[in-house]
């Protein structure tokens, strides 16, 4: 990735372009070369930082390898329009959006990917209960890491109870009923599926 971001920043169509023109490049192509890397992988900070270097020699310089006396602070260039920056995304939170959306989507299903993690990593477990540690692969890894970012942003509706469970998913102040008091406390409650859904909300609302 750091090498092909290099080679397109130092291509000779780049020194003809303006600040303007240096900038929707970035936008449109440079930063776009990320995505496939950040949707997949959380990215060590050790290439984040080299692309973002890559990305501000770029910016005032022309060129990806010169070095050139920033005019504007980096983080004050990545902040939005509106606060007087030029809208470029800092890659860390674009890749941990990127990742979030994979969250996104094991939690609803809408890829392929999303059902083969259900059948081979996930399986018989909820997606919040899967240990973060063992023989899973780094990449795997780094997105259970995310549940509690995840966590944060997700409001959940419960229905019948047939896609929907009360004792693996995070409810209960950020976690779940399993996660404190493991399957004793479901083998004590005697309730499972929509007979524990009916015990416990009534009209809508928690008893």
């Amino acid at each position: 990735m750091i090498d092909k971001m290099m080679a397109r920043a130092n291509s000779w169509v780049s020194n003809l372009l303006s600040y303007v023109g240096r900038l929707q490049m970035i936008k449109s192509t440079l930063a776009s070369m990320k995505i496939f890397w950040s949707s997949s992988f959380l990215l060590p900070a050790k290439v984040m930082t080299e692309c973002e270097r890559i990305l501000r020699r770029f910016l005032w310089g022309g060129n990806g390898s010169v070095f050139k006396q920033s005019l504007v602070k980096w983080a004050n260039v990545c902040l939005p329009w509106q606060e007087g920056g030029l809208g470029i995304k800092r890659m860390k939170t674009w890749n941990q959006a990127l990742l979030l959306h994979q969250i996104w989507n094991l939690l609803n299903g809408h890829s392929l990917w999303a059902h083969w993690c259900k059948l081979n990593l996930i399986r018989k477990h909820s997606f919040w209960s899967v240990p973060s540690s063992g023989s899973h692969s780094w990449s795997w890894r780094q997105i259970l890491h995310l549940r509690s970012i995840a966590l944060r942003h997700l409001v959940y509706s419960c229905g019948k109870g047939d896609r929907f469970s009360l004792w693996f998913y995070p409810l209960f102040h950020g976690t779940s009923i399993h996660a404190m008091y493991r399957y004793r406390a479901i083998y004590d409650a005697g309730m499972t599926g929509s007979e524990m859904v009916q015990a416990v909300i009534v009209n809508g609302q928690w008893k």
